[in-house]
This record gives structure tokens, C-alpha cells and sequence, in this order.
């Protein structure tokens, strides 16, 4: 027995597409684990800089436009589909804002200074938030297909 899920194109396509810039900032976290080599944080900062251009371009086409266009629907979720929904926004917000701001830095201080490295006690905990933020976007998508 097969269960048919309706076909999302635009949602389907939008979780791959975040699910493909989580996976950039896993395959650039070995770059900064072990030898801190100034080509390898190059390396990660621009894997980093991909994943957040391509979150940013989802966020902006797809998630603000449908999140505005069912916020009358938002407002009325139960409190278990609320605090995912919301949490998924707060989260993403938070995530977009810090990763912004690091690549900022990265950008703004010469990368032979190795400034990204004090800054990086903070990365893992917004590589979390991030994950985070992705799971519950899945859930979210996943679930209002199931609808």
C-alpha cells in the first residue's frame, strides 16, 4: 500500500534547496576541524557565503511571500502547529541575521588575520539554530501536505 502525498512543486523544491545549503555548511565544517589552513577557512567561508545566498533567495521568493499570504491562517494554528510555525520564523530570522553578520566579518577583516576564528565558539550554535530551523521547515512542509 502506497500513501499518495499531493504534489507541492514550489514547497518540495524549496525544502531540497535548504536541505542542499545545510548540507554545504556539513561538508565545510571538516575545513575548519582540523588543519585551520588559511585555504581551508577560505574554503569554508565561501561554502558558507553559497549556503547562506541560496537560504536567503528561498526566504525571500518563497517563504516570506507565502507566510504573508497565509498569515490569517498562521494566527489560527493549533498551539502545537503555533509554536512550530512559529519557532521555524524566529529561528530562521535568527539564523539569516547570524550567518549575514559573520560572513560580514569575514568579508570586512582580511582573512589572514584569522578573524572568523575568534567568532567561531558562536558558528556552532547557529549551525544548530540553522538545523533547527530546517527541521521544523520540513515538518511544516511535510505536515500541510498531509492535510
Amino acid at each position: 500500500m502506497s500513501i499518495l502525498l499531493p504534489l507541492d512543486l514550489v514547497g518540495n523544491l524549496s525544502l531540497a534547496l535548504s536541505v542542499t545549503s545545510l548540507f554545504l555548511l556539513v561538508i565545510g565544517l571538516p575545513l575548519v576541524r582540523g588543519a585551520n589552513t588559511k585555504k581551508n577557512l577560505m574554503r569554508h567561508g565561501y561554502l558558507t557565503i553559497v549556503a547562506l545566498i541560496l537560504q536567503t533567495i528561498l526566504v525571500f521568493i518563497v517563504m516570506i511571500p507565502a507566510f504573508l499570504e497565509d498569515f490569517d491562517e498562521v494566527v489560527s494554528l493549533s498551539p502545537l502547529n503555533a509554536l512550530t510555525t512559529w519557532s521555524h520564523v524566529g529561528l530562521g530570522i535568527l539564523a539569516e541575521v547570524a550567518g549575514a553578520w559573520f560572513i560580514v566579518l569575514w568579508l570586512a577583516f582580511s582573512v589572514s588575520n584569522m578573524r572568523c576564528v575568534t567568532a567561531k565558539k558562536y558558528m556552532m550554535p547557529i549551525f544548530v539554530i540553522w538545523l533547527i530551523t530546517i527541521v521544523t521547515g520540513a515538518l511544516i512542509h511535510l505536515l500541510q501536505m498531509l492535510e
